[in-house]
This record gives structure tokens, C-alpha cells and sequence, in this order.
């Protein structure tokens, strides 16, 4: 009867240790495989995350400018004598305008008109235009004058349009750009493509020190 008994039992426990195997078995894929689909996603948002250019903080810039500069401090900065800019009626709180003399006269008949702004964009627009300027840089193609370079303060990039006047900065970061025109070349009766490319240059510094004055 006790024999009986002893082989009941290890019938049973080997019956019960099949039964965990089976269990186990059937189990291990389903956890490997919900173990992969977070590692994947996990690895995914990672790389997007590192793909986004690390940056400071230019809110008071690109989202919600005020328009803070004097015309003393905008002639140092364009290093241009202070009696060579005019605050113009178009300024307002979000935009900054002046003419400025000794670059041509506008088609009104006034200096040449200097101005700038944040202008909404977004973060994918803003990295899509980087990659491109970035990918002619890489090339060597130069369509109408066309460039970028990374800014001073090495995380955004200044986008140069001479043809149209217009230097644009860039961040990855944020849902705007930010704009500043200093006009075409033929809408300024007498400036030479030398003033054009010295105007191109002193806002180019303009953008630079704008970035440097509002990050954070």
C-alpha cells in the first residue's frame, strides 16, 4: 500500500513538473517578445531624442520677442555712428525697424530699411530647411548666393538669402524662425553689390549677438 502510495505521488509530481514546463514554455515567448517591442520603442525615442540638437533657451528670441534695442545699442552692434539710424513708424512691440544710411536709398525715396521679427515655423519645418542648406553646404551648390552657418552660440544655425535680403535663424527646438530683412539689392537705388555684402555681413552680427543676448 505504501509503495502504492510513494508511486502516486511521484506520478503526481511528475505530472505537476511537466505541467510548469508546458505553462513556462508557452509563457517565455510572450514575455520575450513584449521585452523587444519596449526595447525597440525605448531605442526609437532615444535616438530621436539625440538627433534633436541640444539648446538653450530662446523664448524671450524666437517666441515671444520684444522689440528692446535703442538705436545706441544697434550701432554698436552694426558698429555704423548712431547718427546713421532712424527708428521707422513700422517698429513696433515684436518688431524692430530702422533705416540706416550709407547703403542706398530705398524705392520711397529713404535709406535702406532694416528690420526684425520671430516668424511662426515649426520644429520639423526648421530641422527639414537645416538638412537642406546643410546638404548644398556639403555639395558645394550655392543657389542665389544661398548659405548656412552654425551660430556663435552653437546651437542654431544662421541661414544667408542675399538675393532676397534676408538672414533667417534656425532651431530645431522651436515652432518659430526668426527673420531680419535688410533688402534686395535692386529695390536699393546706388547700393553696390560691396554695400550688399557689407550689409550681409552686419547682419550677420546682428544675429549672432541677438542669440548670444537671449539665451539662457
Amino acid at each position: 500500500m505504501k509503495n502504492h502510495f510513494k508511486t502516486y505521488n511521484m506520478k503526481n509530481t511528475i505530472a505537476l513538473l511537466f505541467l510548469s514546463l508546458v505553462i513556462a514554455c508557452n509563457e517565455s515567448p510572450k514575455k520575450e517578445g513584449v521585452s523587444k517591442t519596449d526595447t525597440v520603442q525605448q531605442v526609437s525615442l532615444e535616438k530621436e531624442e539625440n538627433n534633436a540638437m541640444t539648446s538653450g533657451d530662446y523664448s524671450s528670441l524666437l517666441t515671444d520677442y520684444k522689440c528692446d534695442m535703442r538705436i545706441s545699442e544697434v550701432a554698436e552692434v552694426l558698429k555704423v555712428p548712431e547718427s546713421n539710424l532712424s527708428q521707422t513708424d513700422n517698429s513696433s512691440e515684436n518688431k524692430c525697424s530702422f533705416e540706416l544710411i550709407g547703403f542706398g536709398k530705398n524705392t520711397l525715396g529713404g535709406d535702406s530699411h532694416i528690420s526684425w521679427s520671430s516668424a511662426p515655423s515649426s520644429k520639423k519645418q526648421n530641422k527639414k530647411e537645416i538638412a537642406s542648406y546643410l546638404e548644398r553646404k556639403e555639395d558645394g551648390i550655392k543657389i542665389m548666393g544661398m548659405d548656412i552657418e552654425l551660430a556663435e552660440t552653437g546651437d542654431c544655425y544662421i541661414a544667408q538669402q542675399p538675393a532676397h535680403g534676408r538672414i533667417i535663424i534656425y532651431n530645431e527646438n522651436y515652432d518659430h524662425a526668426f527673420l531680419i530683412h535688410y533688402g534686395i539689392k535692386s529695390a536699393n537705388n546706388n547700393r553696390t553689390k560691396e554695400q550688399h555684402e557689407e550689409l550681409r555681413l552686419k547682419m550677420t552680427d546682428l544675429a549672432n549677438y541677438l542669440l548670444q543676448k537671449h539665451r539662457k
